[in-house]
This record gives structure tokens, sequence and C-alpha cells, in this order.
């Protein structure tokens, strides 16, 4: 991609594990600028702080970025992003949780994950926060995050919900006509 050094996405770091970083890594030797929410990223793109920035099909949002003014559709790509599962800090699965954690983006998944209840349903920022969450509470929680989140943070892998998503993934450029 032509003059396109650094890119910002969805992580914690350059290293984190969430599926957009992942995919971003994918595409090559570029500065991976991380962001705790997809819409900083768009702040940072339409302020020349970032040259791109990556986002996933799934994002519940993305039309947001499709018809902003500021941004362009610079290029789509395929990843297949680690496996969805479901996870916890306990060794064994529990029938009943105090709370589930999970990026919004996996909302779809967790209406067909029925062999445990939860009390509440948290949506956070990404994959990685699900996993942060979980380990932070003092309550029995479990997250829908990614293997390679669950691994990174110690957390146990109950069950594998998706495998092998093929997920689309747009660049967006600043649009340079509405400067």
């Amino acid at each position: 991609m032509k003059n396109i050094f650094k890119i910002g996405t969805l992580g914690n770091d350059a290293d984190d594990p969430t599926c957009s970083v992942l995919a971003v890594k994918s595409l090559g030797n570029y500065k991976i600028v991380p962001f705790s929410e997809f819409e900083y990223a768009e702040d940072a793109l339409i302020k020349q702080i970032i040259d791109a920035m990556v986002v996933p099909g799934a994002y519940p949002h993305i039309t947001n970025f499709i018809m902003s003014e500021f941004l362009s559709v610079l290029s789509a790509f395929t990843f297949v992003i680690p496996d969805l599962v479901l996870v916890s800090k306990e060794r064994n699965q529990k029938d009943e949780y105090e709370a589930l954690f999970n990026h919004s983006a996996t909302n779809a998944l967790v209406k067909e994950y029925i062999d445990a209840t939860w009390s509440r349903q948290i949506n956070v920022n990404s994959n990685s926060m699900a996993c942060i969450r979980v380990l932070e509470s003092t309550n029995d929680c479990c997250a829908i995050t990614n293997s390679a989140c669950a691994k990174k943070y110690g957390l146990y892998v109950h069950k594998v919900i998706r495998a092998g998503i093929n997920m689309p993934f747009v660049i967006f450029a600043r649009n340079n006509a509405a400067a």
C-alpha cells in the first residue's frame, strides 16, 4: 500500500493478540498503532496521526466509517482469525457465572452458547479486555475471546465456539477531499 506506514487498529499494544492486530501483522511490516476503540483510530486517521486504519467486518459500527465523509475504503482483505472460545480462570467450566465479558463483535455468538448461564453480559472494547476483566474479577466470570488472547492471559478454554472464520477486514484511509 503506497504511502501507508502507520496503521491503527484495536489493541492494547502492537503485540496484542486481538484479531485486528493479528490481521494487520499479516499485511507485512507496518507500524501498528493500537487504540482501545476503533473510533479513537478514526479520530487519529482524520487528524493524520496514522495513515490508515483496519476494522473487521464483524464490527457492529463499521457502517459509520464506511459512510463517513472523512474516510474512504482503501481496500479489503480476509484473514482467518484465531478460534473464538469460551474461557474462564477456572480449570473446569461452571454451570453458572456472575458475568460474561465479550466484545460486541461476538454478540451473535452469545445466544448460541447454551452449556452455561450468566447473570450479566458485559460488552468490552476488545478480546484482550474480555480476558483482563475475567482475571480482575473476584466473582466467577467467563468470556468469549479468541484463542490467542486466551493463551496470552493464561485462561482455560472450555469450548471452541467458532473455528476458522475467514474474517473480512476493511482498510480505511483519510478522504483527502474532506480535508
